[in-house]
């Protein structure tokens, strides 16, 4: 029997055609099961899930050898084996559907059986070349899955490739938002427009106070993130089945997670209560709840810029949008706020992701969660959403964005909420007559003003110059 045979215990060629199996899969009689009970759907896990369940089993490969479990030769395949999925050269191996058992046994089974025939097949190949026999074998639960079950390495997994993408790719675009944000601000600092509220002409304001709302407002999601980091963090290796540590050595599980935290330079520790860790997913639940504060702000940005940039001739056309593609196949020279959109169409999926993390995290019974498979689905979708989105919003949307000085002179001038600032001089009373008239006759404030025998047009163009320049130095 060859190395690849032992581990996918005879699998007939009818059962190859019934589930697709190749004479080269690597996998053995679960992966197989689950390819024939769980054809739902296709999407399957990301590679970089794969990876961190594969660096689990490498360090517990590790600390299995430090307390003499399993001997200097079989590590030595494991870390080969191991060293080999992580190099990207069988990213096949790995076909289950996320939409399996909800403690994700059948792909802990999956990484198990291929990291198996791998580590057997080094195992032969040594034994070839140096023309010598052994009795070692590896097998899948045995031995790769020794000191661990699927109900604490799946979790693990979890947190692990969320600190890695959250590091790795959100942040990073959390900062060139940021950074776009701040260099508009200054930019725009010197520049007032005309404030609304309710959709109606306010006060004015000034365009770089506007972007520092929304950069403040990203900020806040980005520290509601980095808190919930905190959490992520703390590992439910260790705690195999129940979170009781049954048939782990004692410190096992800390033991592994030292060494994944210097794998990945992140700092990973063990649960302070592994029986919370296996039974409750509250920390990814708390994540995406971030992720669904930062999708709520980006969303609301999204439409101020579109809206302030729509037009050109018959909306607010304050800002210039970048006109980055043709705005449509029928009408020549048309320019649509295309990056507000898919950023906008990215925040829906990512609060509709945030509710079905919320239901499968308070679905969980008893000892386990058993819906960690759709849980990680949906975060890891809505963090690779967020990032790609926010970086192509950032390049593609803020970083040309421009004003249009006409349209906003214009609008100031024609702002009857300015008379707010001479309420105080006037009285609420007499400032509501003038913004009637003005509104009724489609005449400016002064005009207004004199016709109802207030003020001289230069009067209260004087008087309104100076509360207005006073309101911009207070602003400033």
């Amino acid at each position: 029997m060859n190395e690849f045979s032992k581990t996918q215990q005879h699998i007939t060629a009818e059962e190859r055609a019934e589930t697709g199996v190749t004479k080269d899969a690597l996998w053995g009689k679960q992966t197989r099961l689950s390819l024939k009970y769980f054809a739902i759907g296709k999407h399957v896990f990301e590679t970089v899930f794969i990876d961190a369940l594969v660096s689990i089993k490498r360090a517990c490969a590790q600390v299995n050898y430090r307390l003499e479990l399993i001997s200097e030769e079989q590590l030595e395949a494991i870390v080969y084996a191991c060293d080999e999925v992580l190099k990207g050269k069988h990213a096949d191996q790995f076909p289950l559907r996320i939409w399996q058992t909800g403690s994700g046994t059948q792909t802990n089974m999956n990484v198990n059986e291929v990291v198996a025939s791998l580590a057997n097949s080094f195992i032969c190949q040594s034994e070839q070349e140096d023309n010598s026999a052994s009795s070692v074998f590896l097998h899948p639960n045995d031995h790769i899955n020794m000191s661990q079950s699927s109900n604490d390495v799946f979790p693990t997994a979890m947190h692990i490739v969320v600190a890695k993408q959250v590091t790795e790719f959100l942040l990073p675009s959390l900062k060139l938002i940021e950074h776009e944000i701040r260099q508009k601000q200054k930019e725009f600092e010197s520049v007032y427009t005309v404030g609304r509220t309710h959709l109606m002409d306010a006060l004015p304001i000034n365009a770089g106070a506007l972007l520092s709302a929304h950069g403040s407002q990203i900020n806040a999601a980005k520290q509601a993130i980095q808190e919930s980091m905190d959490l992520v963090y703390q590992l439910a290796l260790g705690g195999t089945a129940v979170g009781s540590g049954a048939n782990a050595p004692e410190l096992f599980g800390q033991q592994a997670i030292e060494l994944l935290a210097e794998e990945y330079q992140l700092p990973f520790a063990q649960h302070p209560n592994l029986y919370a860790a296996v039974s409750g997913e509250e920390t990814l639940l708390k994540l995406s709840g971030a992720l669904k504060q930062l999708a709520a702000t980006l969303f609301k940005i999204a439409n101020d810029f579109r809206l302030l940039g729509s037009g050109p001739r018959c909306g607010l056309n304050e800002w210039h949008l970048p006109a980055n593609e043709p705005g449509s196949s029928i009408m020549p020279g048309k320019v649509n706020p295309t990056q507000c959109e898919a950023l906008s169409m990215v925040c829906l999926q990512v609060i509709g992701n945030d509710l079905t993390t919320s239901l499968a995290a308070s679905n969980g019974l008893l000892q386990l969660n058993t819906y960690r498979p759709v849980i990680i689905h949906n975060v890891l979708e809505s963090i690779e959403l967020l990032s790609d989105a926010i970086t192509s919003f950032s390049k593609n949307a803020i970083q040309r964005l421009a004003l249009n000085q006409t349209q906003i002179d214009a609008n100031m001038r024609n702002n009857l909420s300015v008379i707010t600032l001479l309420a105080p001089q006037l009285g609420y009373d007499v400032a509501s007559k003038i913004v009637k008239q003005a509104a009724e006759k489609s005449i400016s404030l002064a005009t207004a003003a004199e016709t109802l025998g207030l003020y001289s047009v230069a009067e209260f163009n004087q008087l309104l110059d100076e509360h207005l320049n006073r309101q911009i130095t207070q602003l400033q």
